[in-house]
């Protein structure tokens, strides 16, 4: 068995074999123009890569994409060392072929190939849908993961908050929120969250459906980015920096009534350690277990500790 990079037209390929997994509701042809686009996308187009496990007649036996993105490790000064960490994405082995070890071998070579990427490596992350042991295997661990929930209510969105934010204004509003304060942790480029906005444009325009009339939402210092996950019709936070109690809710109300406009059916935070504290309080905040996207973190340099309260925001998701 050997590790390969993939050409256009074996990822349009392994686009065929998985739409049954991850496909629908598009079709098979909406499906593939998704693919198509998000790896067109300047930020996929920078970072994205396909591997295949093939065996030594070359049929694949398993696949993935990893995605590079900004991670950084505090010094006790507060500097911050940036080094280069890898998002793994659409792990996948036909119906045929599982419960042969395809996947914990592709996971094996994979972290191998990726210790030697960067001279600055620091750590693999993914978001299993699969559960954890499949991913233990090959030396991840899981991170908590739970979700905070919200019901969309009517009314104005931009009451309460200083403004709306549009999707052009994405990456000045990132440049405003704080960094965490914790020894490591990863940072997404304005490139990386308009790649979900891209998501959110192809659903609007396959489905169809109309797309939210703002992405996020500013309360004095606090800022909130949200995007539409159209196949599940929720609203979802993609970073969220509450300086105060009042500053979380007013945001969070300005994204469910958002969303409420949208004809959308929730709205859904990824809990963060720092934030958690100011949710608790926000009027209809319902914490509740994540089902799927287990946040998995595996180091790649040697002596680099991750720990399990690393924040993981949506915005990783890949």
């Amino acid at each position: 068995m050997r590790l390969v990079l993939a050409t256009d037209a074996q990822r349009y390929e392994r686009d065929l074999v998985n739409y049954p997994a991850w496909g629908p509701p598009l079709t098979v042809e909406g499906y593939v123009t998704r693919e198509y686009r998000l790896r067109s996308h300047p930020w996929a187009q920078a970072e994205l890569k396909t591997w295949l496990l093939c065996a030594d007649n070359q049929e694949v036996l398993a696949s993935c994409e990893t995605y590079r993105t900004d991670s950084f490790l505090r010094a006790a000064d507060g500097s911050l060392e940036a080094g280069d960490s890898y998002a793994i994405a659409s792990v996948f082995t036909e119906e045929r072929l599982r419960g042969k070890g395809h996947a914990t071998r592709l996971m094996d070579l994979l972290a191998s190939e990726l210790e030697r990427a960067s001279p600055r490596v620091h750590s693999a992350l993914l978001l299993s849908d699969v559960g954890a042991p499949l991913y233990r295997r090959s030396g991840y661990r899981e991170t908590p993961a739970w979700d905070w929930r919200f019901e969309p209510e009517p009314g104005e969105p931009s009451e309460g908050v200083d403004r709306l934010l549009p999707e052009t204004e994405m990456g000045s509003a990132l440049a405003r929120m704080r960094r965490p304060e914790v020894p490591f942790f990863y940072w997404p480029t304005p490139a990386q969250l308009d790649w979900h906005l891209e998501r959110e444009r192809i659903y609007s325009e396959l489905l169809p459906r109309p797309r939210p009339e703002a992405n996020g939402a500013t309360a004095g210092e606090s800022t909130a980015l949200w995007y539409m996950v159209g196949k599940s019709s929720t609203l979802m936070v993609l970073m969220f920096d509450a300086r105060t109690p009042e500053a979380a809710a007013a945001l969070l109300r300005s994204a469910r009534r958002v969303a409420h406009r949208a004809g959308l059916s929730r709205v859904v935070l990824w809990e963060e350690p720092a934030a958690a504290p100011l949710l608790a309080g926000v009027p209809g905040a319902v914490r509740e277990a994540r089902e799927g996207s287990l946040p998995m973190l595996r180091s790649l340099r040697p002596g680099l500790a991750l720990a399990e309260a690393t924040p993981i925001p949506r915005a990783l998701w890949v």
